[in-house]
């Protein structure tokens, strides 16, 4: 055995000597010198979650039924568009029922070390490396819609679509340009009730003609022929057609305007969302498999109090650990809906304070945390969460002030054998809710405010866990002197929410810990 090993073993033993505390719970700090090389692995995977305690599909957000104006804000414009032309206050529009489905797996990899300045007092870090995965499924069942896409819309229509609405435009103008030239050139002077039709009818239609132009070309989506709200639009054509045939039968405007009779196709809305030039613009919705760099961690640990009973008895270890994670993680993008991070990319100050307990084969570890979450700056998509198709002219550079968390864990554990223990766990957290504000020189989005990033942002949950934790000193059956290892195989599921979006996630982690000596 090399003398570079000679002493690990023996300053080891000033953590775990005690047979109370053996095959614990790997310990937080390192021994006087010693060097600690950490190397940790987890795989999380979810595909449902918690929204204010309901249990759902992980991409709930996108799943509604009927998908109207309330849940896609392009269609709420188009609704407005139509009370105002129809009157009709309580007039809404339905894409049919939409269908969601996600399942996120990410894969984290850490490297990490930490060192013993003294006997009590560890320094250390950890760098997370970061693999993200999103596949989902969306589509819309259009069965029971009552609205479709534009059939004269650029994007969205056909050109046998915007000929026909175009030619219902062009006569419509064509007929209030004639009644205007009549008016000024004094045609219904002679009588007056006919002008007072006449001044009605084109006041009313010049208003109308600038909504219809807005809703018929303008609008990505219009009521479907024969619903309510194409009856009701219909209606409102027939009037003003009645009303400019009554000044003068050559005002006869014969043309209608081009209306959806079919609703959208299964991959219509995902069609919208993503194509260039619409009012969206987002990714494509299955997001590429994301690598980078997750949120750098260094910190220390103090191990202020270490009482163990030399003939038994109850062994008692706490430590204090302070936790800053660095701006080092990579953000969900704005225009990627499905999209999930690397990190908070945000600067976070933690704080730990984890007791052990042990007496004979059995013992605990208690940890109660805190955790600072200091403000970061984004650029996000000012809509609510149950609104997640948002348009691209709501993106706004913001500054993400996350709330505060407050969080319990409670470890207890059986030793089967001198280095091996059983554990369980439960672990509860709270999180209050996050603030936004815009940052400096950015001008406020019309409609909305950043406020509404913060919706459902308070959060809860409880995680339960089990583990087998290994727990070497170094030291041989023959007596001779190896190298100190821990390890950890740890599973765990996260079992009830009731506040925010919480994901279910399921969770298999391990971490392995080898010890050498420095100086």
């Amino acid at each position: 055995m090399p003398r570079f090993w000679s002493y690990p073993a023996s300053l080891f033993l000033g953590l775990s000597a005690s047979a109370p505390l053996a095959a614990q719970l790997p310990p937080l700090t390192v021994p006087k010198g010693l060097f600690r090389l950490d190397l940790g692995g987890r795989l999380e995977n979810w595909d449902e979650a918690y929204f204010a305690g309901a249990r759902r599909d992980a991409s709930g957000n996108f799943i509604r039924d009927p998908a109207t104006g309330t849940w896609l804000p392009a269609v709420a414009e188009i609704e407005q568009r139509l009370r105002t032309l129809t009157g009709m206050q309580s007039l809404s529009l339905s894409l049919g029922r939409t269908s969601s489905h996600m399942l996120v797996n990410v894969g984290t990899e850490s490297i990490g070390a930490a060192y013993g300045l003294t006997r009590r007092l560890t320094v250390f870090g950890t760098v997370p490396l970061v693999r993200v995965r999103v596949q989902e499924a969306f589509e819309v069942d259009s069965t029971n819609a009552t609205a479709g896409f534009n059939p004269a819309h650029p994007l969205f229509g056909t050109s046998n679509g915007s000929a026909q609405t175009a030619g219902f435009l062009g006569q419509l103008q064509g007929a209030l340009s004639s009644l205007n030239s009549q008016l000024v050139g004094g045609t219904y002077d002679g009588d007056p009730a006919r002008k007072a039709l006449a001044q009605a009818a084109l006041a009313r239609g010049t208003a109308l003609q600038t909504d219809l132009q807005q809703l018929l070309v303008d609008s990505p989506f219009l009521p479907l022929l024969g619903s309510p709200g194409g009856i009701a639009l219909t209606i409102s054509i027939d009037s003003l057609r009645t009303a400019l045939v009554a000044v003068d039968a050559d005002l006869r405007v014969s043309n209608a305007p081009a209306l959806p009779t079919i609703g959208i196709p299964a991959g219509g809305l995902e069609d919208f969302a993503t194509r260039p030039g619409g009012s969206v613009e987002a990714q494509p919705f299955e997001p590429p498999i994301l690598k980078s760099i997750g949120d750098v961690e260094v910190g220390a640990a103090y191990a202020w109090l270490d009482h163990r009973p030399a003939a038994g008895g109850l062994a008692v270890r706490s430590v204090l650990q302070g936790t800053v994670r660095l701006r080092t993680g990579k953000l969900d993008q704005p225009d990627a809906l499905f999209d999930l991070p690397t990190g908070d990319r945000q600067p976070d100050v933690q704080g730990d304070l984890v007791t052990d307990l042990g007496v004979g084969k059995f013992g605990a570890r208690v940890t109660a945390r805190y955790v600072l979450q200091l403000p970061g700056r984004q650029s996000r998509r000012l809509t609510p969460p149950d609104q997640p198709i948002a348009p691209a002219a709501t993106l706004a550079a913001v500054e993400r002030d996350p709330g505060e968390i407050i969080e319990g864990a409670l470890e207890p554990y059986l030793r089967i054998a001198p280095r091996f223990a059983l554990v369980a766990g439960l672990r509860h957290w709270e999180k209050s809710a996050d603030k936004y504000k815009y940052v400096a020189n950015q001008a406020p989005i019309s409609g909305t405010t950043p406020d509404v990033l913060a919706l459902g942002s308070k959060e809860d949950g409880t995680a339960l866990s089990a583990a087998l934790s290994f727990v070497h000193d170094g030291t041989r059956k023959d007596g001779a002197r190896g190298i100190p290892i821990d390890a950890v195989l740890r599973g765990e599921l996260v079992v009830g929410s009731s506040l925010g979006q919480v994901p279910v996630r399921q969770s298999i982690s391990f971490m392995l810990r080898l010890y050498r000596k420095m100086f």
